[in-house]
């Protein structure tokens, strides 16, 4: 299985004093900041929380030293940049929650730890047993899910296409029949006999 990234979000909250702000206001005011707070695959507890801009600029660091996955800062500024914004963070992947293969309390022990199945199939072997005894047998089934998905992609793509060509056949047979009812309606006037000089 490829390497996927670990569930982050972003979260805002008081930390330490503005002091710029604070000299301007008079008071002291809260300083605003923005952290990272990332869940590995398997992790256990609380979210690992971060300086979001000092955790990406590092982790942009070791990426360029090869020490880390580029794909996975990118995600981290692109994240970050939509939080700002006041958009959702974009998440990829299938939300466990609804994956009705398992029990409905099965699911949601473990959303909390693997909030998505592809998550939940990126957990590696050694900590299949934080699991519990079925640790493997969920962990395989979701990545069976995920094959299947890949397998029954080419077909959606046909049929996608093929859905595609029979609109656009669609409009040109509406684009036709509209013409030829125009011409039906110009024949009567195109045929109506010209007065000549005898039949006035």
């Amino acid at each position: 299985m490829e390497s996927r990234i670990p569930y982050f979000d972003f979260v805002q909250r008081e930390h330490g004093v503005d002091s710029e702000q604070s000299e301007e206001a008079g008071y002291e005011v809260p300083k605003i900041v923005t952290f990272i707070r990332i869940t590995p695959h398997g992790h256990r507890g609380d979210p690992m929380e971060f300086f979001a801009d000092e955790f990406i600029e590092r982790k942009g660091l070791e990426a360029r030293a090869g020490r880390y996955e580029h794909s996975w800062v990118a995600r981290f500024k692109d994240g970050l940049a939509e939080f700002r914004e006041g958009r959702e963070l974009p998440r990829e992947g299938t939300p466990l929650l609804t994956w009705e293969r398992i029990l409905k309390s099965r699911r949601e022990q473990l959303a909390a730890r693997f909030p998505t199945i592809e998550d939940l199939a990126a957990c590696p072997d050694s900590n299949l047993g934080e699991i519990g005894l079925d640790g493997r047998v969920l962990r395989d089934m979701a990545r069976a899910e995920i094959q299947a998905k890949k397998d029954l992609e080419p077909v959606v793509r046909e049929l996608a296409v093929a859905k595609e060509e029979n609109r656009q056949l669609r409009e040109q047979l509406q684009r036709l029949e509209a013409r030829f009812d125009a011409l039906e309606d110009d024949k009567p006037r195109r045929g109506r006999p010209r007065l000549t000089d005898e039949a006035a």
